[in-house]
């Protein structure tokens, strides 16, 4: 039997580019509210597919066009579902973008990400030891490509870790108490491995509180090293 292709889109509406991320989440969730009641999609397969469109997007508006979080922005983007999987159609991925950016620009940046898709959204997490707290703790920043985008507490407990910490891209999150078994490996090494199971587990918030948490965990970090 032919595999049912269905299609859509998910519209963000005019909004600050600063939540663009919680406005694409929550229409994407509404649109398959129905599918996922029905158990024809699952709550975690909606939420890869926003993960996945949300790294690809702040790749564009951060890096790339720089934007900051004031400025305007609306987003359309088609997608397909194959039986359980929700695939975007980044060919025909439209942003405007309301700044001092000619539309070329923002044409062109869409068009050179799309070919670089699969390393924007695979792996390019770089864990990197910053310091200890006071209490010995060790502080890990998160940078994707060249982006610092996230801080992370490590609490060395025997062969395990307890983390702590907030992140803002893919999405702005709170990591609060995940254990990682470390096998005797070297912790910066596991958490780059573990960094993506690590935000699926972690509490969705909004951007100005990932900053914060952020703030916050390095002035421990400042304390600690005067």
């Amino acid at each position: 039997m032919e595999e049912r292709i269905e299609k859509g889109e998910v519209r963000s509406g005019l909004t600050i580019a600063g939540a663009y991320a919680d406005k694409l989440r929550k229409a994407l969730f509404a649109q398959f509210a129905s599918k996922v009641k029905a158990g024809e999609l699952s709550k975690d397969d909606v939420a890869r597919a926003s993960r996945e469109l949300n790294t690809f997007l702040y790749h564009i508006l951060v890096e790339k066009l720089k934007l900051d979080k004031l400025d305007v922005v609306r987003i359309n983007v088609k997608y397909e579902v194959h039986g359980r999987e929700l695939r975007w159609d980044y060919d025909h991925l439209k942003i405007e973008a309301y700044k001092r950016i000619p539309q070329e620009r923002v044409d062109e940046t869409i068009m050179e990400a799309v070919r670089h898709v699969k390393e924007i959204i695979e792996g390019r997490y770089i864990v990197e030891e910053i310091g200890k707290t006071l209490t010995g703790d060790t502080l890990y920043k998160i940078r994707l490509g060249d982006l610092d985008v996230g801080v992370l507490e490590a609490i060395r407990l025997n062969d395990e870790i307890l983390i702590k910490g907030a992140l803002i891209s893919p999405e702005p999150v709170m990591v609060e108490k995940i254990r990682i078994e470390l096998y005797g490996r070297n912790p910066s090494e596991v958490l780059t491995e573990k960094l993506s199971e690590i935000i699926s587990k972690s509490r969705k918030i909004s951007r100005n509180e990932a900053e914060e948490a952020i703030k916050t965990l390095l002035g421990i970090l400042k304390i600690s090293t005067a």
